[in-house]
């Protein structure tokens, strides 16, 4: 393998919290090292279904679209904001962006994507939005160290 292209595809999960925004850093300066490509994700949770029913009883089709387009709009701002850290760290790092809903643990999601795009190399924040400091390690984090197949980079 060619180190230059060693990462050639960077996965880094985002929730809005100052530790993904530090993880975001670090991947624009491996990014700039290694020559790749930054892909942001942000997994938003799926609420309970009983804030979507509707008379069916049923969650439809357009209110699993206005979950994902809320979410779209939450995370502008925090895509927005690692983008520019990637710009001033070097212009050329391609970044893309790309928000998912789950109905399971948001460190599934991040595996399964991952595996789907053969990333190459998963930067995470220790914690995210829920934060407990007492916790060594957040439990995304966590998950995704232990069952993904790719190396992760678990940031402060």
């Amino acid at each position: 393998m060619v180190i230059s292209h060693l990462f050639s595809k960077i996965l880094v999960p985002v929730d809005g919290s100052e530790p993904s925004f530090r993880a975001g850093q670090i991947a624009s300066h491996v990014a700039d090292k290694f020559h790749s490509e930054i892909i942001l994700l942000y997994v938003v949770v799926s609420p309970s279904n009983y804030e979507y029913i509707n008379l069916t009883g049923l969650v439809t089709p357009k209110q699993i679209d206005m979950i994902i387009e809320n979410a779209k709009k939450e995370s502008e701002d925090w895509f927005r904001r690692i983008e520019n850290l990637v710009k001033d760290t070097n212009p050329n790092i391609k970044v893309s962006t790309k928000v998912m809903l789950t109905g399971v643990a948001v460190y599934g999601e991040i595996i399964q994507y991952a595996e789907k795009e053969n990333i190459e190399l998963i930067v995470i924040g220790t914690r995210g939005k829920s934060g407990f400091k007492k916790l060594l390690l957040g439990s995304t984090a966590s998950g995704v160290v232990t069952y993904t197949n790719c190396p992760v980079l678990v940031t402060k």
